[in-house]
């Protein structure tokens, strides 16, 4: 047999018109990577019968597996299921038992229980439900002429659960080809200049495909080989060699973050940190704290973005903000020590940065951010000029602060300063 391939669809007219974004057909192409089954189109079309028909001829005509996200819910433009009765010719069925638990998720939740809600227990009589544990709509899996058709609903939680809980432990059962990969994260190294630091490194190895994939002043290599499981330890040789040539700005692997690692290395330590942040309004707290367990390191965050919070908060000398500015290498010095004093922390990052698109002068222009990271016996500050975009000077930020954060972390771990 040979390799699966996939098709994913997204049906919705808010997708097509831009005000929602698409990040069903994301998730569910990082998903099939996992397990090695590679998406050849992405496709986004509207709540029109006609182009869900053309969609699903051209994706049977061409891969084994196609996804199907969108128009499931009880209101008249969801026409999915109405539309793959059709194409399939078959009537939709009444599931009772899903029928009482929908009145009952009504009733404790205080809601009337509409006529239009009994559709949400009506599906197709050829599919397979696969079960939606936290909303209204079902899941379905059609089997058609040998191939496979999973539909679920567009509400991204929603598709993510069903698609991770149900549908990918199918699919790994049926993937033949093992394909061992792996992501090499970096931060701070232009691409250009990535591939032409590791390029060597890839060259000694016969079998490696190589993506290099920017975003926003970070880069993911994917490395991935079909040869055997027994790559897995070629990919980790590969890892240590790689990181060993960046060990500043290649920080992870995988499924690892700046935010996990730097957690990771503050429960080793049992320390504690917390942040001061000014131009980046909390940023950093918020990814930080996105990692679950996170109580046990995060102490707090001051978002001490005007000049009197400085003060006030934070202790920062008002000569201090006078003769160098609120942007400056001294006001993030003080903007740490203050943190450290008033949280009791072991370590604090602090930023200050002009983030644009207005404010920036000559001698410190738009993107100018600095961003220190200390604990009681060592400090580091740095100035960063960054683009013009304020949201992506805000993201590159706090990037960075967790990136110099990691660094004075894994040195204290070692033992090293």
């Amino acid at each position: 047999m040979t390799a699966l391939k996939a098709i994913t669809i997204s049906i919705g007219d808010e997708l097509l018109s831009g005000k929602t974004l698409d990040s069903n057909n994301a998730f569910i192409s990082k998903q099939f990577d996992l397990i090695g089954i590679p998406v050849m189109k992405k496709m986004i079309i509207g709540d029109v019968a006609a182009d869900i028909v053309d969609a699903l001829d051209w994706g049977f005509s061409q891969a084994d597996i196609i996804t199907l996200t969108g128009g499931l819910g009880p209101t008249h433009d969801d026409i999915t299921k109405t539309v793959l009765c059709d194409y399939f010719e078959v009537d939709l069925i009444m599931y009772p038992e899903l029928l009482e638990n929908l009145k009952e998720r009504f009733q404790k939740r205080g809601f009337k229980f509409s006529k239009s809600n009994e559709t949400q227990a009506e599906y197709p009589a050829n599919a397979e439900l696969l079960h939606n544990p936290i909303g209204t709509a079902q899941g379905m899996h059609f089997k058609h002429r040998g191939k496979h058709l999973f539909v679920m609903a567009g509400v991204p939680k929603e598709m993510q659960i069903v698609m991770t809980d149900q549908i990918i432990p199918r699919l790994a059962e049926m993937v033949q080809i093992s394909i061992s990969k792996i992501d090499i994260h970096s931060i701070g190294v232009p691409e250009s200049t990535l591939y032409e630091l590791t390029k060597p490194v890839f060259d000694e190895y016969a079998g490696l495909k190589v993506a290099y994939l920017p975003k926003q002043g970070m880069v993911t290599i994917q490395v991935s080989t079909d040869l055997s499981d027994n790559d897995k330890s070629i990919l980790d040789e590969i890892f240590s060699r790689i990181k060993a040539l960046k060990p500043k700005n290649i920080y992870g692997r995988d499924e690892e973050s700046l935010q996990t690692i730097v957690g990771d290395h503050l429960l080793r330590l049992k320390a504690t940190v917390a942040t001061a942040e000014s131009c980046t309004g909390g940023l950093v707290a918020s990814l930080i704290t996105d990692i679950s367990g996170s109580s046990s390191y995060f102490n707090t965050g001051f978002v001490t973005y005007a000049n009197e919070t400085k003060m006030a908060v934070l202790g920062v000398l008002e000569q201090t903000l006078i003769d160098c500015g609120a942007v400056s290498e001294e006001t993030v010095s003080e903007m740490i020590a203050g943190t450290l004093n008033v949280s009791q922390a072991d370590y604090a990052i602090a930023i200050s940065g002009v983030a644009g698109p207005t404010g920036g002068t000559e001698e410190k222009p738009v993107g100018t951010v600095y961003i220190g990271v200390a604990s009681k016996d060592n400090k580091m500050i740095k100035r960063f000029q960054f683009g013009t975009n304020r949201i992506m000077n805000k993201e590159m930020s706090a990037f960075t602060a967790l990136n110099m954060l990691r660094l004075l972390l894994e040195g204290e771990n070692l033992g090293t300063h």
